[in-house]
């Protein structure tokens, strides 16, 4: 496919960010965005114009259905194999939402549970919630939710992919169980985020500058 299409580009770029574009397709798409920098911005463009939208749908009550198919994506059930769905962009944002009212805001402290600037969550081509970090100032806390393929002889590295087109940037290695902090040097610029980006490398971490090994994940820092 020629990718430098910008009707191409504009199209797939839709297609992720609504969520209709899944599995081997979904992955290779994944990967073309560490490489290509406008694929990047068609994604930012998208997410930006559609995400918008949000705030003319009037609220209403999902029905319990819609809540079970939030709590199957997330892991929390398990799937019914005789039933499929297609996963929209506005549940997979309800399911996040959801996800960050139960692990972070506490019933106590309601106020402090808002110190965080940016949160992202990164979920598998199932739709369920693998990590959920939170960014305050330089500080990156990772929570491994679930649902992670374990492996002993790896590390997912994060990364992260600047607006500006340049090389990915080593933002750390995630937990596969539990909760991590990241501290970010003050060198690296956190509002210069495009995307992040996850990488499966050696125990240690890429013995590169850049990732070394498969990127199977992409999620973006969205500002609460």
């Amino acid at each position: 496919m020629n990718y430098s299409t910008t009707e191409i580009k504009h199209q797939l770029a839709a297609r992720y960010v609504i969520g209709s574009m899944r599995g081997s397709a979904r992955k290779r798409f994944q990967r073309l965005l560490m490489t290509i920098p406008s694929l990047r911005n068609e994604v930012a463009f998208w997410e930006e114009h559609l995400y918008a939208l949000t705030d003319t749908v009037p609220e209403r009550q999902a029905p319990e259905r819609i809540w079970k198919s939030v709590e199957q994506r997330l892991g929390w059930l398990p799937k019914d194999p005789g039933k499929s769905s297609w996963w929209s962009w506005g549940f997979r944002l309800a399911a996040a939402l959801l996800l960050i009212n139960l692990l972070v805001i506490s019933p106590d402290e309601p106020q402090k549970a808002q110190a965080f600037e940016r949160v992202a969550v990164i979920q598998n081509d199932d739709a369920q919630t693998l990590w959920l970090i939170q960014q305050n100032q330089q500080t990156l806390s990772v929570r491994a939710v679930g649902n992670i393929e374990l492996r002993a002889e790896n590390d997912y590295q994060l990364w992260m992919l600047p607006q500006s087109g340049s090389t990915p940037i080593s933002l750390g290695l995630l937990p596969q169980q539990g909760v991590r902090s990241l501290t970010i040097a003050a060198t690296i610029n956190l509002n210069d985020v495009a995307a992040l980006a996850v990488s499966r490398e050696p125990l240690g971490g890429s013995p590169l500058a850049v990732p070394s090994g498969p990127v199977v994940y992409t999620t973006d820092l969205v500002e609460l």
